[in-house]
């Protein structure tokens, strides 16, 4: 009887041993399956991001230069003007909150502004050449110079008078200088177009460590510039 009762409590903790291993084996399992589930959770969070940016975002952008240029080609009293006004106010916003949404989701590219500013750029019959140095970016100086050449591009269609524009990337000392530069300026102009939007390269530059600066030549070239010390920010 006594060697029974021995062989049950041996069978009895060898199935609680076994029943323990399982269970962990179970919760690792279900660890597993929900790191899973948060990754790819992430993964879609940032295709949603991508995916808005690609599809609403640069579209409104467009759409918001072609109003401007719209407005600003409109006879001074003409009736459509309040109405462009209000329409180009309402794009702006939208982009706004369109940036605010998809922030958290992505980072800005510079080699999809890069592409979206020559598509821009030839659906407005401007001619634009593309150099650029094989470098892998830090993600904030990426999303800096992608800014600057929305800016750039921007201030190309509402400025000037621009046939050929030019945007360069090269690095020195590990620093990555990014040039964008149009014709068709005239001085006076360039000086009325200097504002916020500069303002903000410089303070998003000068975060990095970078600086920004542009060059006006007497034969009508405009040239946006930033240099920015190519290394992550913590």
């Amino acid at each position: 009887m006594l060697a029974l009762v021995l062989s049950l409590g041996c069978i009895l903790c060898a199935s609680l041993v076994l029943l323990a291993v399982v269970l962990r084996r179970l919760r690792r399992a279900q660890a597993t399956q929900a790191e899973a589930v948060r990754q790819a959770a992430a993964e879609a969070r940032e295709q949603f991001g991508r995916d808005v940016h690609d599809l609403v975002s640069s579209r409104l952008w467009l759409a918001s230069l072609t109003a401007e240029l719209a407005y600003r080609l409109a006879d001074q009293n003409a009736p459509v003007r309040p109405a462009l006004a209000d329409v180009i106010e309402s794009i702006q916003q939208a982009a706004t909150d369109i940036r605010n949404l998809t922030r958290s989701y992505q980072e800005i590219s510079l080699w999809s502004e890069i592409a979206n500013a020559r598509a821009v750029l030839g659906a407005y019959g401007i001619d634009c050449k593309v150099e650029l140095a094989d470098v892998e970016l830090a993600p904030q100086v990426g999303a800096v110079l992608a800014v600057t050449v929305r800016e750039a591009v921007t201030n190309v269609l509402r400025h000037s008078s621009a046939r050929l524009c030019v945007i360069e990337m090269s690095v020195e000392g590990g620093s990555v200088i990014l040039s964008v530069a149009n014709d068709g300026v005239e001085p006076i102009v360039a000086r009325q177009g200097a504002g916020s939007g500069i303002d903000n390269l410089r303070s998003r530059a000068a975060a990095l460590d970078g600086v920004v600066g542009t060059i006006l030549d007497l034969d009508g070239w405009f040239r946006l510039v930033v240099e920015i010390p190519n290394r992550a920010r913590r």
